[in-house]
């Protein structure tokens, strides 16, 4: 059986949204509440500046938009999970390293996928 090539655009843009709903789920609720006294404050907001880049690039021509947002996220991403202080068999950094994934997907691809 052959792979469904032609819904290989569909399937990066429901990754693209799967990061935007994992950035709105952690890290929006910070920016509600804000506290410029706390580092997680400064990183919930690159999160969500760089997540909704991602989002945009999925639009754009060029590929840079989604590398650049891309990068800074599976930058994010890696420093959350090394400075990460739960269990890690939790849910909770098993998403983070998801996140990572598709982040590092994106930084690999950009939208070469479209």
């Amino acid at each position: 059986m052959k792979p469904a090539k032609i819904l290989l655009p569909l399937a990066t843009f429901i990754m693209r949204l799967g990061a935007g709903f994992y950035i709105y789920l952690n890290h929006f609720s910070s920016l509600l509440d804000p506290n410029f006294q706390r580092f997680d404050f400064y990183l919930s907001a690159i999160f969500t500046i760089f997540g909704l880049l991602l989002i945009i690039g999925a639009f754009v021509r060029k590929q840079t938009l989604t590398v650049l947002s891309a990068l800074v996220l599976f930058a994010g991403s890696l420093y959350k999970i090394f400075t990460f202080t739960g269990e890690p068999e939790s849910l909770s950094f098993l998403s983070l390293l998801l996140f990572g994934m598709i982040a590092f997907f994106f930084l690999c691809n950009g939208n070469k996928n479209r």
